[in-house]
């Protein structure tokens, strides 16, 4: 179940209000606190000097450097950070020396210190706010990068994906569809089950494949099996004499997965492979355990040459998995003189 933020939260600024507000309520009860006496003691010139500090990081952070730094003026950003400073000094110099006084009949410093002494004094305190206001100013801009990156990098790699799944089985459909001609015009009593299979097929690949009718962009795993079945069969239309042992062991119900994932597999062990050999069939073996997928192939290679534009071959698969399974799969791939083996795992 996905993580519903509130509607309040979506605008930046009143969250990174909300963030100024809880920061300084924080100071104030940190301050406040005496743990010999195991109470909360507020002091008034505590919480001033709270206040000051924290609404001056939030100027320079909110006003200041968002407004002007974003607009790449930096001249106005130095200028605005010295009125920074001066917000600093005019609102401590307001709580402490007037409200204090007509509130509580004191002030901070002595009746007779100069103006020009207190704001001299009071850049000591002052300073600190500014360059943590700053400070909070590149966070915010180094966490906001990461976002816009991490967004433009996940539709990158859905658009990435997207391509990728169009191009899976063209060439197959184009076999298939004239294999279900030479069926057709030779009247043959295969070709009414080939166009159902392909009709399964293509219903599968458009809609129960699509990204919209599905959970998480996955399917039950048993679907996608029931699609390589019907997958083998019509690939035998075209080699009528194939000889395919296909095994599957493991509750196939239990798990989903990303669709069109493992017919590549298939694809290149019918396009490359000599199946017609019944001593070498061509080895399918698909099993489930503690929801990891094991999915073996084995074929004998065959020694004619092949249609070099079919199919997509296994670096469309590859990339896939890179981005649909990060750190979650494994693929050995063994070519030898005679066979040709892929073995796949990964987590469901």
């Amino acid at each position: 179940m996905a993580l519903r933020v509130p509607a309040f939260l979506n605008n930046r600024t009143r969250v990174r209000n909300l963030l100024y507000l809880l920061l300084w309520g924080t100071m104030i009860l940190m301050n406040a606190y005496e743990p010999k006496k195991n109470a909360y003691v507020f002091e008034p010139l505590e919480i001033s000097i709270s206040v000051t500090f924290w609404l001056t990081v939030w100027f320079e952070h909110a006003i200041v450097l968002t407004r002007f730094l974003n607009r790449k003026k930096i001249g106005w950003a130095l200028g605005g950070s010295i009125v920074a400073l001066g917000v600093f000094i005019i609102t401590r110099y307001l709580l402490e020396e007037v409200f204090f006084w007509h509130v509580f009949g004191f002030t901070n410093y002595d009746p007779d210190t100069s103006l020009l002494y207190y704001a001299e004094d009071n850049l000591y305190f002052a300073f600190p706010a500014i360059g943590l206001g700053l400070a909070f100013k590149i966070i915010e801009d180094w966490l906001v990068h990461q976002q816009e990156r991490s967004e433009l990098l996940g539709e990158r790699n859905m658009a990435e994906l997207a391509f990728l799944k169009s191009q899976v089985n063209p060439h197959f459909l184009f076999n298939t569809l004239n294999n279900i001609y030479s069926l057709a015009y030779t009247k043959s009593d295969a070709a009414p089950g080939a166009i159902l299979k392909l009709s399964e097929l293509m219903r599968y690949m458009l809609y129960d494949s699509n990204s919209r009718t599905t959970e998480n962009g996955r399917v039950v795993l048993s679907n996608e099996i029931n699609y390589l079945k019907n997958y083998v069969e019509l690939e035998k239309l075209r080699v009528a004499d194939a000889n395919v042992q296909f095994t599957i062991e493991g509750h196939t119900d239990l798990y989903r997965i990303e669709p069109l994932l493992l017919v590549s597999f298939v694809e290149n062990a019918f396009k490359h492979g000599d199946l017609g050999d019944p001593n070498h069939p061509l080895v399918l073996d698909l099993s489930v355990q503690n929801g990891r997928l094991r999915f073996d192939t084995l074929n004998k290679k065959a020694n004619r040459q092949t249609d070099a534009a079919g199919g997509i071959g296994l670096i469309n698969v590859k990339r896939r998995l890179e981005l649909l399974y990060p750190n979650e799969h494994t693929l050995h791939i063994t070519d030898e003189a005679d066979s040709y083996a892929c073995s796949l795992e990964l987590s469901l």
